[in-house]
Order: C-alpha cells, then structure tokens, then sequence
C-alpha cells in the first residue's frame, strides 16, 4: 500500500500551544495580584490557541492541512465527501465518466460497510477512496480524545482494507474540525490531512447553479473542490447530482481537468 506524503511541518507550533495552556492557570495566578482582567489574559489566550485551530477548518497551527497541490496545468482535484450512498455514488460516478473527470471520495466507514458493493464501483471507475472517520460525529469529533480518533481513524481504514487494492492515504475529518490530537494519530498511521481551498457550501445552499458558481469563481489551478453525496436523498435526490453537474460542465468550459494528484504534487501550502 502506498502510503501518504506527510507534509513537512515542524511539531513545535503545536508544543509551544500545549505548553502555554499548562503554563496560562500558573501565569494566571500570580497575575492575580495585579489586576483580575490582566490576569485572565492568558487564560483567554489559551483558550483561543486551543480553539481557533480546532474550529477554523484548514487552520494549521497545530499541523499540515493540504488544501492544494502544486501544477502548471488547469487542474483540480475534486473530492466528495460522505458516501458511499445507493442514491447518489453510482449516477454520480456515471457524471464523473461523462467528463472524463477523476475524484477522490471520502468515505464514512460505516456506510462503506453496509454498502461496500459501492465501494467496489468507485475503485472499478479509476477513482481513490479516503477516510472521513467511521461514524461522522460532526458534533463531537472536534473535542474528541486520542482514542476515540484513533477509533474512528481505524474502524473506516477497516472497512476500505476490505478487498486488495484498497488504499486510504488521506482522511479529512468530519466538517473539516480537528484537534491537537488528529495530527499525532495520523502521524502514527502515515496518513495525511486533507481540507479544502474551494467549496459550495452544498450542504447548506438549496439552488445548485449557486453551489457551482461559488465554485466555478474561486477555482484556480492546484485547487481542491470539495462536494458531498448522501444529504436530501429523500426530499431531494437530485440536488447533489446537479451540483456535480453544473460544477464539471462549467470546469469543462474554463479548461479544467479534474485529476487525482500525484504524491509529489502535495504540499501544505496555503491556497493560491
């Protein structure tokens, strides 16, 4: 199996943060004789220096987060999140064949594990799978312990071991957020984080052709556009179809390709 580039960042960013939260409570109390709202400062600091790189997603203060790659070619790479789904994942690689386009998908375990027929489709097109965690606790993951994602981590990676040729290199955490402690359990597992440098907020926006042209005016070469399937299947089946759609047809009329970048290629590097 091939594992991922692990970007080369230094670790000390997120010492020099653990550090100070340990040192806020001490510094905290001899300010005390002060001036109470001096001494709250580093309290409020610290808690900032927890918070921030925890809920911004592709924040890197305590890790490298690929949010491009590099190329001098009109390419991007195209990422769907949150399948595998039996209402979108086929007719949406059927759009991805339409377009010649190429995607990574990033898979939430449990649902590979109940439809790993899926799975299977998705490799048999020439497309990459990744890990999107086991279970997707999108309210709870970003305060999660150590164990507790390296569960998650484990448990999707399982289920994606399921057949030969079945490569996870990447994971990206449920709605991009992380801790202090993601980037050590991916460490330990050779994996790489990956967010985003474009998005249509199609799980939040109701019209398509807005979640393509919030896509189509940010796109530039090395971009990585991140999609979703599996959301309104039943109030609305079509509507992440036509995301994709709308999306490729109009990369198609602006030159782009959409490719699964090469190892060599990544970087954590802001976007361009």
């Amino acid at each position: 199996m091939e594992t991922a580039p692990i970007p080369n960042q230094p670790a000390w960013p997120r010492r020099v943060i653990l550090a100070f939260v340990f040192i806020a409570p001490c510094l905290a109390f001899y300010l005390m004789r002060t001036n109470i709202l001096i001494a709250l400062a580093p309290i409020f600091l610290s808690h900032v220096l927890l918070l921030y790189p925890t809920l911004v997603a592709n924040c890197q203060w305590v890790g490298p987060v690929m949010r491009s790659f590099e190329t001098d070619k009109p390419e991007v790479w195209l990422t769907i999140d949150d399948g595998p789904s039996p209402a979108h994942t086929v007719a949406m690689l059927d759009l991805l064949d339409r377009f010649d386009a190429r995607a990574t998908f990033f898979v939430i375990g449990r649902r590979a594990e109940q439809h790993p027929h899926l799975i299977t489709e998705i490799l048999s097109r020439g497309h990459e799978i990744a890990n999107h965690t086991y279970s997707h606790p999108s309210g709870t993951f970003w305060c999660a312990g150590p164990r507790r994602i390296g569960l998650e981590i484990d448990l999707c990676a399982e289920q994606l071991r399921a057949g030969p040729d079945r490569p996870a290199r990447f994971f990206r955490a449920p709605v991009g957020l992380k801790n202090l402690f993601v980037h050590p359990e991916l460490e330990r597992r050779r994996m790489a984080l990956v967010g985003w440098s474009v998005r249509g907020l199609d799980t939040v926006r109701r019209d398509p052709a807005q979640v393509a042209r919030r896509i189509l005016c940010d796109t530039k070469p090395g971009a990585i556009i991140v999609l979703h399937e599996g959301h309104r299947a039943a109030k609305n089946p079509e509507f992440h179809l036509q995301c994709l759609e709308l999306t490729l047809s109009g990369l198609a009329e602006q030159g782009y390709r959409c490719v699964i970048p090469r190892p060599e290629q990544l970087r954590a590097m802001p976007p361009r």
